[in-house]
């Protein structure tokens, strides 16, 4: 029998009391609640809606929208925040006890720089846990069973995901699945001569397994894909990622997200084409 691994990746267990859903009276940002109903129900946790409003603003309409919004999904609580930056208002409310996720809906428009939309480009820029972001096209989970799938690229905060991911399959009870997009190569006219890929990991197939036998344990199933494309990340992934999937798990880096992160400017793109939502992890907090 082979020796046991003594480098595992340890689970990193997902302790969510809230899910916070930011509105502001426009079905879509209600986009988001059907997901954030879902994700409560999995985890245990209650859902908690705020609107922040600015300046001299009334708050009066606020309270009869978060009221009659709150009775229509069964919302444990809801908060009129003040506040003149909206991402770190909406930060500020996922902190604290029980800790809190914020879900929010991104835009559907299809230029770059409006991809994900000013509130989740400001939360994404100063959050330093988590965020689940539902695109235009994601809807929740249809199926029990369905994996949550994280998304790797090669570098050395690859293990981060794979920990943060695995703590989410654990708590839904399903399969993990560690993928990754690479682009197609031809094997070198030299013999042992390595590959050099400008996507991906250069030893795909390698990569991922070497990462499920440190992410491998009794706490959930860990599977493989690794996907083969010549033209995108992006496209790559979006086939990987499809209907049968509860979860996309990404990373990004404050110094360059919203619109560049893990997978390059690829990200908000995957986000705005998948139809599930995407956790996305900042793996620079507090830098």
């Amino acid at each position: 029998m082979p020796a046991e691994r003594t480098d595992r990746c340890p689970v990193d267990p997902v302790d969510i009391g809230r899910v916070v859903v930011p509105v502001d009276g426009s079905p879509f940002a209600e986009r988001a609640l059907p997901v954030a109903v879902w994700a409560a129900h999995v985890l245990g946790a209650e859902i908690h809606l705020i609107e922040v409003v600015s300046g001299a603003r009334d708050t009066a309409s606020a309270v009869r929208y978060l009221d009659g919004l709150a009775r229509r999904h069964a919302a444990w609580s809801w908060d009129v925040a003040r506040g003149d930056d909206v991402g770190d208002t909406i930060v500020a409310a996922t902190r604290g006890e029980p800790p809190g996720l914020a879900c929010l809906a991104t835009h559907g428009r299809d230029r770059r720089a409006t991809v994900l939309g000013s509130t989740a480009s400001a939360v994404l820029d100063r959050a330093t846990d988590p965020v689940m972001l539902v695109g235009p096209q994601a809807r929740p989970p249809r199926a029990g069973d369905a994996p949550v799938v994280v998304a790797v690229d090669g570098a050395a905060h690859d293990h981060t995901l794979v920990a943060i991911s695995q703590g989410w399959a654990t708590r839904l009870g399903n399969r993990l699945v560690i993928a990754t997009v690479a682009e197609p190569v031809p094997p070198s006219f030299r013999e042992g001569q390595p590959l050099h890929r400008a996507r991906g990991p250069a030893d795909p197939e390698g990569y991922v397994a070497d990462l499920a036998a440190r992410a491998a344990d009794a706490s959930c199933t860990v599977d493989t894909r690794v996907a083969y494309d010549p033209i995108s990340v992006r496209d790559g992934l979006v086939r990987l990622v499809d209907r049968t999937a509860a979860l996309l798990v990404v990373g990004s880096h404050r110094r360059t997200r919203p619109l560049r992160a893990l997978l390059g400017s690829h990200t908000p793109r995957i986000v705005h084409d998948i139809e599930v939502p995407a956790l996305v992890v900042p793996l620079d907090a507090g830098t």
